[in-house]
């Protein structure tokens, strides 16, 4: 079974309304795909592109490893998967964490 990690990392200033992420994701012994993502969260328009740019990543770093499985997993899980890891370094100040997904 491939599982995909997401590796997030809160970046800017943290002070700041906009919130600003660096996240990396890589499948099974694929090379990582990374992606700066920025938003405030009053903007809702803001928070699904940093989604969409999230899953995106996500999709092309298992494609790396089986291009079958990239169209069979759902753009939900994936844009899940990055919204956890998101909210997870929030308050973080900077220190990355990884969370995982079972394909």
């Amino acid at each position: 079974m491939t599982t995909l990690e997401c590796t997030a990392r809160r970046i800017g200033d943290l002070e700041s309304r906009t919130e600003e992420y660096e996240l990396t994701y890589s499948a099974d012994g694929g090379s990582p795909k990374t992606v700066r993502v920025r938003y405030q969260a009053a903007r809702a328009f803001e928070i699904n592109e940093s989604l969409d740019r999230g899953v995106e990543a996500a999709k092309a770093a298992i494609s790396e490893v089986d291009p079958d499985l990239a169209g069979r997993v759902s753009e939900e899980a994936l844009s899940q998967l990055t919204w956890r890891a998101m909210q997870s370094v929030k308050y973080e100040e900077g220190a990355p964490r990884t969370s995982a997904l079972e394909l």
